[in-house]
């Protein structure tokens, strides 16, 4: 099976032209306003707004045909997503928007200059092309390079203004053949005592789990607890500059985390035989998370969704599948006895059965069942969990997947 895989790669620009600089702020309040005029038109069709919208937005506002058209693409995206997250009172405010240049209107190129090899050139409007010099980080410049041999293709670019810099977010894109056997579920399950959990049942033994493993996420944690320690200093000195500048070294590093418990995680998949990695659909979780005011906010601290991308981009270059099951499907996986069926009270880290005597890491039963859930779909398991037998009830087995501890 065949599949597309994109990454995001991001340069700055290096030492720009101010007039070039002068030229692309007034591109991006043009291209803002444009957005914001296309979402007065409150509709997330493409065919619609390009019928009713696109020869009067060539007439209104300065920009290329290829610009105007993703301008309106942009204006879907912001809906959608508007729709998919707003509650009963909310507004859609747009503050900020990024721009998006396709192939038709921008040209990237390798030169022979020592300090700017890199060469991003974009056109703007009628007859208004600029170039800038773009330089990357070592491993954003390993991907860049990658795709010059061909082993990527360049899709858009995004030109980003933060903090009165400029940063373009190149996508890169290319199709992997994913594995169409599976002989091994990796099941992924996070929550907030452990950042993620995983555990591997087989096709051949799906009533025994394999190998379960846990990554804390004690360093995300830290990192979060430290700047958010630090930012609350900062606005209580009204160091408002100082504060966007922290947020940006925040995120650097607890990137640096994702990536690198993600590659752990892809790792583990692999030793087994013929993997695919399976997770709950996480969309909407922080809307619906209603907790104590304390837990609520540590439970947010942790990027749940944005580790999930990672792990899917990843497992897909190794050519494994990864599917989500949705919110229906992995219901009371945590309350649910993975061997008996039983629905249960959880207390503590322990999950304990009151019908079959099973007692289990809570998280570990939620892995479990989330591949067994995955399983009665592709028909490796197509009964319930079996009834337990007379002789089994009380008695306290010993775990089967074994655990280790990764901070």
């Amino acid at each position: 099976m065949k599949k597309d895989v994109q990454v995001t790669v991001v340069g700055k620009l290096f030492k720009p032209n101010p007039g070039k600089v002068l030229a692309l702020n007034k591109t991006l309040e043009e291209y803002f306003k444009l957005v914001k005029w296309y979402l007065d038109f409150n509709s997330k069709s493409k065919k619609f707004l390009h019928a009713n919208g696109y020869e009067k937005a060539k007439r209104l506002f300065n920009l290329n045909t290829a610009l105007i058209q993703t301008a309106r693409d942009k204006a879907v995206e912001v809906l959608k997503s508007f729709d998919k997250c707003k509650n009963e009172d909310s507004n859609l405010k747009l503050k900020k928007i990024s721009i998006r240049f396709d192939n038709r209107c921008y040209n990237f190129s390798k030169t022979a200059n020592v300090l700017t090899p890199y060469w991003l050139t974009l056109s703007l409007n009628k007859g208004k092309r600029i170039s800038l010099p773009i330089i990357f980080g070592e491993r954003q410049k390993q991907r860049i390079e990658e795709a010059f041999k061909g082993e990527w293709k360049f899709a858009t670019v995004e030109m980003v203004k933060h903090n009165e810099e400029w940063y373009a977010y190149f996508v890169l894109t290319k199709t992997v053949e994913l594995q169409d056997e599976h002989e091994t579920i990796i099941a992924i399950d996070r929550g907030e005592h452990n950042l993620a959990v995983a555990v591997a049942i087989s096709k051949n033994n799906p009533e025994k789990p394999m190998k379960g493993k846990f990554w804390r996420g004690e360093e995300i944690k830290r990192t979060r607890g430290l700047y958010g320690h630090i930012r609350r200093k900062l606005q209580e000195k009204k160091l408002l500059k100082k504060v966007k500048e922290l947020r940006g070294k925040e995120k650097r590093k607890i990137n640096q985390q994702l990536h690198i418990i993600a590659n752990q995680i892809i790792v583990y998949a692999k030793q087994f035989l013929k993997p695919i990695i399976v997770m709950e659909n996480l969309n909407g979780i922080r809307r619906n998370f209603k907790k104590a005011k304390k837990l609520n906010n540590r439970f947010h601290s942790l990027p749940f969704r944005k580790l999930q991308t990672i792990i899917e981009y990843k497992a897909n270059l190794e050519g494994i599948e990864v599917k989500y099951l949705t919110k229906k499907e992995t219901k009371n996986t945590s309350k649910t006895c993975h061997r008996c069926g039983h629905v249960a009270q959880v207390k503590g880290r322990e999950f304990r059965c009151p019908r079959c005597g099973l007692i289990y890491n809570r998280d570990l039963n939620a892995c479990v069942n989330i591949a067994h859930a995955l399983m009665r779909g592709m028909g490796w398991r197509s009964r319930e969990p079996r009834e337990p037998a007379d002789g089994e009830i009380g008695v306290k087995p010993t775990l089967n997947a074994g655990s280790s501890l990764l901070q």
